[in-house]
């Protein structure tokens, strides 16, 4: 019998693409040792050289020989494997979903890669510690040879026995200080210890422990509430559909705060019946725990992710997600990328909620993301909230969601609308505090019940206005007015920070008429104070709700009716005093509408509806009065008239007349710099790419208005053909903030694929003309604020 011929193993790849965790848009190519090969799989971290230095980066892809394009001569080797657990490889489905954020959002896929890498503890640096010998405790006078600068910081040592570190010890000195400092070393007056220092950033979850051995900053024990509406009894039966069909469905829920964590826990409950997973998504950290006491209160344990966990609970509950440990997963936008598999639900909890858009590179928004999660893993994705985003109602007007709206009529209050300018002057104490918003305080305080007045703007006054000249006290690093607190006697920019007292006169004209104009909370507070002297009064914003202490401290306060009225800012609605006032009252309503931003009215919308949830019902003698110069505003209309679809369809009407978002895709460039002249000459050089890439793509250019050249074809009104339209450059509208000027450019399009592509290709060429010149140069894709 002939032997039959052995086959050659197939060869092992000898190359890798490489991510690297920094701003990096591309990957880049490395040589596999021969000691390394067949040990290297797609998902494992591996240190590699990059410049001067060795970095871990993440493996996306194995190739038998040099991708085109990679010159073999050039190419370096791998150092070696990172960690090569099976707890740190990431899955092909973890790599491409970071690809996607990385194509969706213009981003770095070297920063989109950190999103889902686990959490892991920064190792402890050392850092320098200097403490006096004994030779050095003894009396001064003894040392011989010991110059002046040298006695100066022994003597600072000598008064700390246990040591300072050197960054503080040397803090603003020159260099003879530095010296000093070793001649005390040499001649062991002083001695040197490395003190392990813990990284900065680190946070520690105050303790609530759930029965996941978690903590939570801030906890309420949830209640799974029958739901108030009986067409909500028809969710069990769209739920168990769209769980059983085994494939991705899209569902927009909308219903008050008790019905849909009944939908919540019903949903989750058929999918885990079927052995597939559940992701909870919300916007933020007290929230999260809100929902794990939902679960908890009807016997279901939830696996807590977010930034209020130390990293050490992160890590512990990024594994459990992992290994399937943890059925049901809830957190804040990071929880998005929890490496689950068997996904059957995907929830996005108040998916209107800004803060499930990322403020820093890469911006991507949670809810997008969860969307696109739920599409690989052929899951069901319901989007929950007390009032939906335009961009889920034109999803559901266009067939791509289905939407169920389950809202008692019976629950809401009884709604006045106040026509502020029918009062003029005749608020009290300057304030808008006008007589029948003090005469619905008086009643419910007679009748011994809660009232809540909302207001979304913290501090006395807005800002301080010379009676003389006009002039408003302006930040000094940011071009915007400074905010005055009257409570910590300072003005303050509430950019940057940045807080100094309050001024005696105008810089601009000397005079010493610097008056408080607009109303803040706190204006608001000592107004009620002065009127209803015996009520209890308490105050829930920024500055008196600094750590979840604060906020636990309001809530005793208020379940033990501790309070007679609250006022607050949007941080009310974190509260969960829905239903429990009697008196509820808006006292300017238009507040945020002044804010540059096409969303504002959305917003202010949005902020009605919250506060009418926290009144009793109008059977219950529940009211909420609402005040407004502009009470034909038809988000004002809709509120009191019950009728939502009003102020959907003729906001969408404005938005698609104008051409924003939802009914065209936005992206918006930064160019920001410390000298203005080249932040100004960058960002039109960026709108000259643009246009020259637009064109070449479209045909040659018609002229627009004041002789700017627009994309032909692009008319800005439904039905007719459009094209992509560059808008700017302009200056932000706030142009200068943290010591940067800032100029802005918007790119509509009705896809945002070629805009992208656009954008990046011509940022790529300015920033190779703008290496030396400070420039940033940031993309915003689908942004949530114009400011």
């Amino acid at each position: 019998m002939r032997n039959q011929p052995v086959q050659a193993a197939a060869p092992l790849p000898g190359y890798v693409d490489v991510v690297l965790p920094r701003r990096l848009d591309r990957s880049f190519t490395y040589i596999v040792p021969t000691e390394l090969r067949g040990q290297i799989v797609i998902g494992q971290s591996v240190i590699v050289p990059f410049g001067t230095q060795d970095l871990q980066g993440v493996v996306i892809a194995l190739h038998h020989r040099p991708p085109s394009g990679a010159p073999e001569a050039g190419l370096k080797s791998l150092r070696s494997c990172g960690e090569t657990s099976l707890d740190h490889v990431l899955t092909p489905a973890q790599v491409e979903l970071s690809r996607w954020v990385a194509e969706r959002y213009a981003a770095p896929w070297g920063q989109c890669i950190k999103l889902v890498l686990p959490p892991v503890e920064q190792p402890r640096r050392l850092q320098a510690r200097y403490l006096p010998t004994a030779h050095g405790l003894a009396d001064l006078s003894t040392h011989s040879g010991v110059g002046e600068d040298e006695m100066r910081l022994l003597a600072r040592l000598r008064r700390r026995p246990k040591g300072i570190m050197e960054r503080t010890l040397l803090q603003g000195d020159t260099s003879s200080s530095v010296t000093a400092l070793r001649a005390l070393v040499r001649k062991g007056l002083v001695v040197r210890s490395d003190a392990a220092v813990a990284p900065t950033g680190t946070r520690r979850g105050k303790k609530l422990v759930l029965t996941t051995g978690l903590s939570l900053p801030m906890e309420e024990a949830g209640e799974a509430s029958p739901p108030l509406s009986a067409e909500a009894q028809s969710w069990l039966m769209v739920i168990d559909k769209q769980v059983a069909a085994d494939g991705y469905s899209a569902l927009l829920l909308e219903g008050e705060r008790a019905t849909r964590h009944w939908c919540l826990v019903q949903a989750a409950q058929a999918t885990l019946r079927r052995g597939r997973r559940v992701l909870v998504v919300t916007g933020d950290v007290e929230n999260a725990g809100r929902l794990a006491g939902v679960f908890a209160a009807v016997g279901e344990q939830a696996m807590l992710l977010h930034s209020g966990l130390s990293v050490k609970e992160r890590e512990a509950a990024w594994q459990a997600a992992r290994v399937a440990s943890a059925t049901i997963v809830i957190g804040t936008r990071m929880a998005v990328f929890a490496p689950i598999d068997r996904l059957g639900l995907v929830w996005v909890e108040g998916e209107d909620d800004t803060s499930l858009k990322e403020e820093q590179v890469p911006r991507y928004h949670a809810r997008d993301v969860a969307q696109e999660r739920a599409r690989r893993d052929r899951a069901v994705l319901v989007l929950a909230s007390n009032h939906p985003s335009l961009e889920s109602w034109l999803a559901v007007r266009q067939g791509l969601m289905m939407a169920c709206v389950y809202r008692n009529p019976t629950q809401g209050p009884k709604i006045q609308v106040i026509d502020l300018k029918a009062y003029g002057r005749d608020s009290s104490a300057g304030t808008v505090l006008t007589p029948p918003l003090c005469e619905g305080i008086r009643d419910a305080l007679q009748q011994r019940l809660l009232v809540v007045l909302f207001l979304n703007r913290k501090g006395f006054a807005s800002v301080l206005h010379c009676g003389d000249c006009g002039a408003m006290p302006q930040c000094d690093v940011c071009s915007v007015a400074l905010t005055f607190f009257r409570h910590r006697s300072q003005v303050r920019c509430h950019f940057c920070g940045r807080a100094k007292p309050v001024p005696d006169h105008c810089p601009r004209c000397r005079s010493l008429k610097l008056e408080p104009v607009g109303s803040g909370t706190e204006r608001i507070e000592e107004a009620v104070r002065r009127m209803f002297p015996l009520a209890r009064v308490g105050r829930v914003d920024g500055e008196t709700i600094r750590r979840p202490a604060d906020a636990r401290a309001v809530r005793r306060l208020l379940d033990a009716g501790e309070l007679d009225i609250v006022i607050g800012t949007q941080m009310l609605f974190r509260l969960a005093l829905q239903a429990k006032a009697a008196f509820v009252a808006v006292p300017d309503a238009d507040a945020g509408l002044h804010i540059p931003d096409f969303r504002s009215a959305e917003r202010m919308y949005h902020g009605l509806v919250d506060a009418a949830d926290l009144a009793l019902p109008a059977t219950a003698g529940g009211r909420l009065l609402v005040q407004t110069r502009l009470p034909d505003h038809h988000a004002i209309l809709a509120l009191a008239s019950g009728k939502e679809e009003l102020f959907v369809a003729q906001e969408q009407a404005f938005r698609q007349l104008l051409q924003y978002p939802p009914w065209t895709s936005l992206i918006r460039l930064d160019v920001s710099g410390t000298a203005e002249p080249s932040v100004a000459r960058a960002a039109h050089r960026w709108v000259a790419l643009l246009r020259g890439q637009v064109f070449s793509a479209q045909g040659a250019p018609i002229s627009g208005g004041h002789g700017v050249p627009q994309p032909a074809g692009f008319a800005g009104v439904a039905g007719e053909s459009r094209q992509p339209l560059i808008l700017g450059p302009s200056p932000a509208p706030h142009a200068m903030v943290r010591g940067r000027y800032c100029y802005q450019i918007l790119v509509k399009a009705d896809s945002s694929e070629g805009g992208r592509a656009a954008v990046l290709r011509t940022r790529e060429e300015l920033e190779r003309e703008s290496r030396q010149g400070a420039l940033r140069f940031e993309i915003d894709v689908d942004p949530v604020s114009m400011t």
